[in-house]
């Protein structure tokens, strides 16, 4: 009798086991299928009908993160990126291992100027892949904006242990030393940075204003010359040129360069009114009767910025070097008015 009572709750037992186990998977199984219709909303690009579907999976199952991260796509798309970041967030939360998404929220917090928790953000997720190249760039182009420069150095340094090929590593790593005025490492990694990739030519226009700020014109031509592929940087080239060869008398040289640069941006009449060395071709110099074209922008926010900086910088230089210049037209003026007495006695 007890033998056959046990064998009754067992088999009862073992029922309400199997039926506690087919709800459990016809769970799972609907929330599979449920994610699946969600997919195919998605494919056949329902954004609306999938937003209120995802919010009905969200819903019944609140640690679905996949549903989470599909609803913040939707309303990133429609430009709710505060509402998008709380979802992206949620994904992140439920998924640590998820390091798209992790890089997605500090991208958009970056978006959202909240710079501080982006960069908490990506030090987190460069802490469980360091070689997240990605991630490094983001980093260090907000460590530039914050003019944070030492730590992009050193985030930069980093990544280059995990890609030691990747030209714009050494290429950041050039800007953030020229914003720490340590030149000479600057144009070591700007080096590094054209060796790999022949076509940086803001590269070359770094070098060159590196060098004219050193007082190497022979190196500063050169690494000019090679800018001058890039047509946002062409103007500002020839303008340069212009000056390194009226430094070194070459007049009809400077004469061709400025009215070239000129023709290209006529803005940069103000640029030569300001600099006295173009007193010495004044009468030559060619202002445009029309506009010129409009270039299209295609440096980054911190390539502009690093360019601007070193313009300012061998500005500061030039007129601290003022008297030296002035000692150089004078020796040009000298020389030319010994030329033009030696061919008056010829004659």
């Amino acid at each position: 009798m007890i033998l056959r009572t046990a064998i009754i709750v067992a088999i009862i037992i073992a029922i309400i086991i199997l039926f506690v186990f087919l709800i459990i998977k016809n769970d799972v199984i609907a929330e599979k299928v449920k994610m699946l219709k969600l997919k195919t909303l998605l494919l056949m690009k329902k954004d609306e009908q999938a937003k209120r579907y995802a919010l009905k999976i969200i819903d019944k199952y609140p640690n679905n993160y996949i549903a989470h991260k599909i609803l913040g796509m939707l309303y990133e798309k429609e430009g709710k990126i505060n509402v998008a970041l709380d979802e992206y967030i949620r994904a992140v939360e439920l998924n640590n291992q998820d390091f798209e998404m992790h890089f997605k929220v500090a991208s958009l917090l970056n978006q959202t100027e909240k710079n501080e928790e982006a960069i908490i953000m990506l030090q987190d997720l460069l802490k469980m892949k360091p070689d997240y190249l990605d991630a490094t760039k983001l980093l260090g182009n907000i460590l530039y904006e914050e003019e944070r420069f030492k730590e992009a150095v050193s985030i930069y340094m980093t990544a280059l242990k995990y890609h030691p090929t990747e030209y714009e590593l050494y290429y950041d790593i050039g800007m953030a030393f020229t914003r720490l005025n340590d030149f000479q490492r600057a144009r070591e990694y700007y080096l590094r940075a054209a060796k790999l990739n022949s076509y940086l030519y803001n590269g070359q226009y770094n070098l060159a204003l590196i060098a004219m700020i050193q007082g190497e014109l022979d190196a500063a031509e050169k690494h000019f010359q090679k800018s001058l592929q890039e047509e946002e940087l062409e103007a500002m080239g020839y303008f340069y040129l212009a000056q390194i060869s009226l430094i070194k008398g070459q007049k009809e040289n400077a004469i061709n360069y400025i009215n070239i640069a000129l023709e290209l941006d006529e803005t940069l009449k103000e640029k030569i009114a300001e600099k006295p060395i173009f007193l010495l071709i004044q009468d030559k110099i060619r202002i445009p009767s029309e506009p010129s074209k409009k270039i299209v922008i295609k440096l980054s926010k911190k390539e502009r910025k690093t360019n601007k900086y070193l313009e300012e910088m061998y500005n500061l230089v030039d007129s601290l070097n003022g008297s030296k210049v002035a000692k150089i037209q004078e020796e040009i003026q000298l020389e030319q008015e010994q030329q033009e007495q030696e061919q008056e006695k010829e004659r």
